[in-house]
């Protein structure tokens, strides 16, 4: 069955949110070694980009009636070490995390997922990107894919191309220190960076198990590919959109979490 993307607004408050979790990682960030610089606006601006797609799924999931949450939401290190290596961990809520969990970087029993997110390639449409696309996981020096692989699946969200351009729109450092002090000083970077409209809408495009992905890429002559902007180039995986599944699927991993849940000692 052809995969169904999923188009989703984010509700205002929990694009608040996610604005204050890309304020408090921008200054305890690195880019990837070979990138051009950034201004601090183009940096925060793509945090944005990826921690709204993040609430997005987590708010479809919700809707599904299935319990999840996401690792900033737990967090306890102030946003500054890396994360875990997972964004959503799928079949228990922030209660049932406080009561029976001693690492919010340990998730065990439940089901991890990473959150991808990019614009559509130029000239694609949804439909495009779903037959000719893939999951956006890059290749780290001397590493497998099932070790760039961190979560037990990977999801891909999209927004539109043109759209979510930053253009010359620009914030200023005290715009980021006084929303990492109250998450409502969000709202001026909202208007600044014109958020709601760039990327308050996203699309839920696909899912994939981690096993399902490196199975298919040990069948692969050639299972990276380059892709070169400004001068930069970034060596990614093939992991097909295709071969993955509906957002609507999601509601399988109920069953599965349960299983596993089952012998877990609490």
């Amino acid at each position: 069955m052809a995969i169904q993307p999923v188009a989703w607004n984010v509700q205002r408050e929990h694009m608040l949110i996610a604005i204050q979790w890309a304020c408090k990682k921008v200054y305890n960030s690195i880019d990837r070694l070979g990138m051009n610089r950034r201004s601090p606006t183009e940096r925060l601006d793509d945090k944005i980009m990826g921690d709204i797609a993040t609430i997005a799924i987590l708010e479809y999931l919700h809707d599904l009636g299935i319990p999840a949450l996401a690792y900033d939401y737990i967090r306890a290190d102030q946003f500054k070490d890396p994360d875990p290596g997972w964004d959503v961990a799928i079949g228990a809520d922030e209660t049932e995390w406080k009561q029976f969990f001693k690492s919010p970087k340990n998730p065990a029993g439940l089901i991890t997922a990473s959150v991808r997110s990019s614009r559509l390639p130029r000239n694609d449409t949804l439909n495009d990107a779903i037959r000719l696309r893939d999951f956006k996981i890059f290749t780290r020096p001397g590493k497998r894919i099932d070790e760039c692989i961190t979560t037990d699946i990977e999801m891909q969200v999209y927004y539109n191309y043109g759209i979510s351009q930053l253009g010359n729109r620009k914030i200023e450092d005290k715009h980021i220190v006084d929303c990492i002090k109250d998450y409502r000083r969000g709202e001026e970077i909202i208007r600044r960076l014109d958020v709601d409209q760039r990327f308050g809408q996203c699309f839920l495009t696909a899912w994939n198990y981690k096993t399902a992905i490196v199975e298919h890429s040990s069948t692969l002559r050639e299972p990276t590919w380059g892709s070169t902007h400004q001068g930069y180039t970034k060596r990614m995986w093939h992991a097909p959109l295709r071969l993955g599944k509906s957002m609507k699927d999601l509601i399988e991993l109920n069953k599965e979490v349960e299983e596993v849940r089952n012998f877990m000692p609490f």
